[in-house]
């Protein structure tokens, strides 16, 4: 049987095929290397799968946040190894390529993550060929969940959110400030937590503050991403990811107005990776990069 996955900083998504035919899925926390050692990886795993999905897994094709070559993805394959004792084949590859497979399979050009993290490259349909560094929630991922968590902090604390809304976060969120820097400083996993807060922008999509924060979002990933790779305006861009899917309607009316062509949307990229490793692929399409 094989076991595909697809790993960012909130969860995991697993999917156990066998003859081509979906037989289950799970979900799990996220994983990253970055912050988690191999023996609390494992720890989880064998927590999340039965004895005989264990024993039974031979393939492994795993995509992941923080999957550096032969660096960090190290770390997650010793994991694997270990709750997975049958597994001959195991890839590790980071959730870029991932969600360049899920979203283009055989075809080129730009593949993006606005999930709780954010990221993009530019995919010739076989491997990624360019990729502007993410460098993380601190010093970018622009337009991500936890970007727009940390702005919508700032502003909160910074008294630069309209008093309507400001009321409304008073009541509903009850913001204590050691609380949230304690979170976001000595939590955890601090990404996470700020990306939580995109739930309250989302019900409150309606405020004219909340539509110019996400917009600002969007601007910044794509000028600082999308607009630095060569030929960006003649290749489809396509987006997987949480913020990308909910805020799809903002986000094509922002890149629309930078003249950048917004393709494919999924919310997560799981579906498109159980596609690409279960249906025969069609030959790669010649397009210009």
């Amino acid at each position: 049987m094989i076991l595909l996955a697809d790993s960012g900083s909130s969860k995991t998504d697993w999917l156990v095929v066998e003859n081509n035919q979906l037989v289950s899925t799970i979900e799990t926390p996220g994983i990253n290397p970055f912050f988690q050692q191999s023996d609390e990886i494992e720890k989880k795993l064998k927590s999340a799968f039965d004895e005989e999905t264990k024993n039974t897994i031979t393939e492994i094709h795993y995509y992941g946040a923080g999957c550096i070559k032969n660096q960090t993805d190290q770390v997650v394959r010793l994991a694997l190894n270990a709750t997975f004792p049958n597994a001959g084949v195991i890839e590790v590859e980071d959730d870029m390529l991932g969600a360049a497979r899920a979203l283009l399979g055989k075809e080129a050009g730009i593949a993006c993550i606005l999930g709780t993290g954010a990221n993009s490259c530019k995919y010739d349909g076989e491997k990624i060929i360019d990729k502007v560094p993410t460098l993380g929630f601190i010093l970018g991922d622009e337009g991500s969940g936890a970007w727009l968590g940390k702005t919508f902090l700032n502003n909160y604390f910074k008294r630069a959110i309209p008093a309507d809304l400001s009321e409304k976060i008073d009541i509903e969120l009850k913001l204590e400030m050691p609380q949230v820097l304690a979170a976001v400083y000595r939590g955890e996993y601090p990404s996470r937590y700020l990306a939580g807060f995109s739930r309250f922008l989302n019900k409150n999509i309606g405020h004219t503050y909340v539509q110019k924060l996400i917009r600002s979002g969007f601007d910044a990933f794509l000028s600082k991403n999308i607009e630095r790779y060569d030929g960006y305006h003649k290749l489809p861009v396509n987006f997987v990811g949480s913020i990308a899917f909910y805020y799809a309607e903002i986000l094509k009316k922002v890149a629309d107005e930078k003249g950048i062509t917004v393709a494919n949307i999924l919310s997560k990229p799981i579906d498109g990776l159980l596609q690409y490793h279960t249906t025969k692929q069609n030959p790669k399409k010649e397009t210009k990069i």
